[in-house]
């Protein structure tokens, strides 16, 4: 009995702690199984190149939360709940929130300026990349904070991804673009002293 109260605590402190991923995995799903038609989500709400946008600029935010099909879904929030895992001790929820979006719309924004074709973007990565930055740029910056074991599985499970995530020409550009963002707005964390104190 007292197992299972610990484990119940564990788990709740747990998802205390990467609440702000959970409920953006939740949103992702919840999305995913609405718009069952993967081909109107992207023509509808995905990025694309400048020229093709239509000035529907909300496409920037909105194809964050989409994604292909349920492997490129269970990729994303996989990584996306590592790094959460790792960057607690440093962020709020509302930072993490903040650098998810607004890496992902940055690098969005970027990848519509840099594609001149009619090019569909979708998916959380962007965001994810963004964060992954902020978890690079913290370990640089606080590395007598970071005690954890580096065959843990969340750190293992946010390096594989962060190598082999770059699938596609499209995927290596808005990868890119949200990575460079996030060591950007995360550099910008650090001067402005917005990380918590351990």
């Amino acid at each position: 009995m007292t197992d299972n109260l610990d484990m119940t605590k564990k788990i709740k402190i747990l998802l205390s702690r990467n609440a702000a991923a959970v409920i953006l995995v939740l949103v992702f799903i919840s999305i995913y199984f609405f718009f069952r038609n993967t081909d109107d989500a992207l023509l509808n709400f995905g990025t694309t190149g400048l020229d093709y946008l239509n000035r529907e600029y909300y496409r920037w935010i909105t194809c964050l939360f989409f994604h292909y099909n349920l492997g490129h879904l269970f990729v994303n929030s996989a990584a996306l709940l590592c790094v959460s895992s790792l960057l607690g001790s440093f962020l709020k929820k509302r930072q993490f929130l903040f650098l998810f979006l607004s890496g992902g719309v940055l690098a969005e924004i970027a990848y519509s300026v840099a594609v001149s074709d009619r090019i569909f973007d979708i998916g959380a990565s962007s965001g994810v990349f963004a964060l992954i930055a902020c978890l690079i740029v913290c370990c640089l910056r606080f590395p007598e904070q970071f005690h954890f074991l580096w065959y843990r599985p969340d750190v293992i499970i946010v390096f594989i991804y962060f190598i082999f995530a770059n699938t596609s020409v499209t995927a290596f550009l808005v990868h890119t673009f949200g990575f460079a963002f996030g060591i950007l707005i995360s550099f910008i964390m650090v001067v402005a002293k917005r990380f918590k104190k351990n």
